[in-house]
Protein backbone atom coordinates (compact mmCIF):
# COMPACT_ATOMS: atom_id res chain seq x y z
CA UNK A 1 0.00 0.00 0.00
CA UNK A 2 1.70 3.41 -1.00
CA UNK A 3 2.02 6.31 1.51
CA UNK A 4 -0.85 8.84 1.83
CA UNK A 5 1.97 12.00 0.32
CA UNK A 6 5.77 11.57 -0.71
CA UNK A 7 8.66 12.08 1.73
CA UNK A 8 9.55 15.81 0.26
CA UNK A 9 6.42 16.68 2.17
CA UNK A 10 6.82 14.37 5.86
CA UNK A 11 9.60 17.16 7.40
CA UNK A 12 7.20 20.00 6.91
CA UNK A 13 4.33 17.89 7.87
CA UNK A 14 5.92 16.55 10.98
CA UNK A 15 6.66 20.46 11.80
CA UNK A 16 3.24 21.64 11.30
CA UNK A 17 1.84 18.79 13.41
CA UNK A 18 4.31 19.50 15.86
CA UNK A 19 3.78 23.48 15.94
CA UNK A 20 -0.16 22.10 16.03
CA UNK A 21 0.43 20.13 19.34
CA UNK A 22 2.45 23.21 21.06
CA UNK A 23 -0.18 25.97 20.51
CA UNK A 24 -3.22 23.21 21.23
CA UNK A 25 -1.28 23.54 24.83
CA UNK A 26 0.56 26.62 25.33
CA UNK A 27 -1.66 28.81 23.69
CA UNK A 28 -5.06 27.34 24.29
CA UNK A 29 -4.23 25.75 27.98
CA UNK A 30 -5.69 22.72 27.29
CA UNK A 31 -4.07 19.36 28.04
CA UNK A 32 -2.31 17.52 25.37
CA UNK A 33 -4.55 14.83 25.86
CA UNK A 34 -7.51 17.20 25.44
CA UNK A 35 -6.41 18.82 22.72
CA UNK A 36 -5.26 15.34 20.60
CA UNK A 37 -9.00 14.19 21.61
CA UNK A 38 -9.90 17.08 19.55
CA UNK A 39 -7.48 16.35 17.14
CA UNK A 40 -9.01 12.77 16.73
CA UNK A 41 -12.27 14.14 16.92
CA UNK A 42 -11.78 16.93 14.04
CA UNK A 43 -11.60 16.35 10.65
CA UNK A 44 -8.16 17.38 10.77
CA UNK A 45 -6.95 14.20 11.90
CA UNK A 46 -8.05 11.96 9.36
CA UNK A 47 -7.39 15.02 6.56
CA UNK A 48 -3.73 14.83 7.47
CA UNK A 49 -3.56 10.71 7.62
CA UNK A 50 -4.93 11.04 4.21
CA UNK A 51 -1.95 13.16 2.63
CA UNK A 52 -4.38 16.43 2.04
CA UNK A 53 -2.03 19.24 1.03
CA UNK A 54 -4.23 21.91 2.31
CA UNK A 55 -3.48 19.97 5.84
CA UNK A 56 0.39 18.78 5.51
CA UNK A 57 1.63 21.97 3.90
CA UNK A 58 -0.97 24.30 3.34
CA UNK A 59 -1.83 26.11 6.54
CA UNK A 60 0.75 26.53 10.01
CA UNK A 61 0.92 24.27 12.67
CA UNK A 62 -0.67 27.39 14.77
CA UNK A 63 -3.21 27.20 11.79
CA UNK A 64 -3.83 23.52 12.20
CA UNK A 65 -4.23 24.15 15.62
CA UNK A 66 -6.92 27.03 15.27
CA UNK A 67 -8.93 24.55 13.08
CA UNK A 68 -8.78 21.94 15.87
CA UNK A 69 -9.94 24.44 18.17
CA UNK A 70 -12.96 25.63 15.46
CA UNK A 71 -14.26 22.41 15.01
CA UNK A 72 -14.71 21.18 18.55
CA UNK A 73 -16.47 24.44 19.01
CA UNK A 74 -14.57 26.59 20.62
CA UNK A 75 -12.99 30.16 19.16
CA UNK A 76 -9.73 31.20 17.87
CA UNK A 77 -7.27 32.46 20.69
CA UNK A 78 -5.22 35.65 20.01
CA UNK A 79 -2.33 34.31 21.84
CA UNK A 80 -2.29 31.82 18.94
CA UNK A 81 0.50 33.72 17.17
CA UNK A 82 2.30 30.83 15.55
CA UNK A 83 5.28 31.40 18.34
CA UNK A 84 5.92 27.45 19.86
CA UNK A 85 8.46 25.87 21.91
CA UNK A 86 10.18 22.50 21.58
CA UNK A 87 9.23 20.45 24.49
CA UNK A 88 7.75 16.99 24.85
CA UNK A 89 4.01 18.50 23.29
CA UNK A 90 5.99 19.69 20.02
CA UNK A 91 8.42 15.80 20.00
CA UNK A 92 4.94 14.09 20.16
CA UNK A 93 3.55 15.84 17.53
CA UNK A 94 6.50 15.33 15.39
CA UNK A 95 6.83 11.61 16.17
CA UNK A 96 3.55 10.69 15.61
CA UNK A 97 3.46 12.36 12.10
CA UNK A 98 6.63 9.93 11.12
CA UNK A 99 5.09 7.15 12.54
CA UNK A 100 1.76 8.33 11.11
CA UNK A 101 3.58 8.40 7.81
CA UNK A 102 5.41 5.74 7.69
CA UNK A 103 3.16 2.79 9.20
CA UNK A 104 0.29 4.21 6.95
CA UNK A 105 -2.04 3.92 10.17
CA UNK A 106 -4.55 6.38 11.02
CA UNK A 107 -4.28 8.54 13.93
CA UNK A 108 -7.61 6.73 15.64
CA UNK A 109 -5.86 3.67 15.61
CA UNK A 110 -2.95 4.39 17.01
CA UNK A 111 -5.17 5.87 19.87
CA UNK A 112 -6.90 2.67 19.70
CA UNK A 113 -4.22 0.59 19.94
CA UNK A 114 -2.70 2.21 22.88
CA UNK A 115 -0.54 4.65 21.68
CA UNK A 116 -2.06 7.90 22.47
CA UNK A 117 -0.31 11.22 22.65
CA UNK A 118 -0.21 10.97 26.91
CA UNK A 119 1.98 7.36 25.90
CA UNK A 120 4.13 9.55 23.51
CA UNK A 121 5.23 12.28 25.73
CA UNK A 122 6.04 9.64 28.10
CA UNK A 123 8.56 8.40 26.08
CA UNK A 124 9.99 12.25 25.34
CA UNK A 125 13.09 11.07 27.75
CA UNK A 126 14.31 8.04 26.91
CA UNK A 127 13.78 8.64 23.00
CA UNK A 128 13.58 12.59 22.18
CA UNK A 129 17.10 12.33 21.17
CA UNK A 130 17.20 8.92 19.82
CA UNK A 131 16.79 8.37 15.88
CA UNK A 132 13.14 8.59 14.63
CA UNK A 133 13.77 4.96 13.99
CA UNK A 134 13.99 3.66 17.32
CA UNK A 135 10.80 5.57 18.10
CA UNK A 136 9.05 4.06 15.02
CA UNK A 137 10.45 0.21 16.67
CA UNK A 138 8.77 1.23 19.95
CA UNK A 139 5.52 2.24 18.29
CA UNK A 140 5.62 -1.03 16.32
CA UNK A 141 5.68 -2.82 19.04
CA UNK A 142 2.91 -1.34 20.59
CA UNK A 143 0.75 -1.03 17.52
CA UNK A 144 1.01 -4.73 17.27
CA UNK A 145 1.16 -5.85 20.87
CA UNK A 146 4.47 -6.28 21.86
CA UNK A 147 5.70 -3.32 24.20
CA UNK A 148 4.16 -1.40 26.64
CA UNK A 149 5.20 2.08 27.52
CA UNK A 150 5.64 0.81 30.96
CA UNK A 151 8.06 -1.93 29.38
CA UNK A 152 9.57 0.61 27.45
CA UNK A 153 10.21 2.40 30.67
CA UNK A 154 11.54 -0.22 32.37
CA UNK A 155 14.09 -1.70 29.88
CA UNK A 156 15.78 1.84 29.80
CA UNK A 157 16.44 2.24 33.42
CA UNK A 158 18.84 -1.20 33.10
Amino acid sequence: MARAYKKTYLNDAMRNLAVMMDCGVRKYGYTIGEFYQKFLASGVSRQFGLGNPRYLVGMSGAELADLVVTESGGTVSDKNDGTYTVGPEYWAGWVLAYYQWLSRRSFAYMQRKGLGVNEVVAMYHPLHEADLSKFADVADGICTGGHTVMQLDTASQK
